[in-house]
């Protein structure tokens, strides 16, 4: 993992500051090959999973649908499978199951 990939995938906000983040991020989608820096980028959200960053996980959000190429990734990094909350959910609610 490069530099850049490594200060996104650490970020953590100085008294909940996002601001810096956001050059990184330009830094990562300016790049020749943006999607060497997805896992990081959800590596991050899953450290902040109640939080936007301030709006600043939208961009990044943005920018990986603007590149694309994002789905494979995200598919091997947040497997789909119901939770156990959402089992019991939709057995005793079928038809929201």
């Amino acid at each position: 993992m490069n530099d850049l990939a490594e200060s996104i995938k650490e970020f953590s906000p100085a008294d909940g500051d996002w601001c810096p983040l956001e050059s990184p991020l330009e830094a990562a989608f300016s790049d020749e090959n943006p999607t060497r820096y997805y896992n990081a980028i959800f590596h991050l959200f899953e450290r902040f999973p109640e939080d936007d960053g301030a709006g600043v996980f939208w961009s990044a959000v943005r920018g990986m649908e603007a590149i694309g190429d994002y789905e494979n990734s995200l598919a091997q990094r947040f497997p789909r499978g119901p939770e156990p909350h959402e089992q019991d959910h939709a057995q005793e609610n079928p038809e929201f199951g």
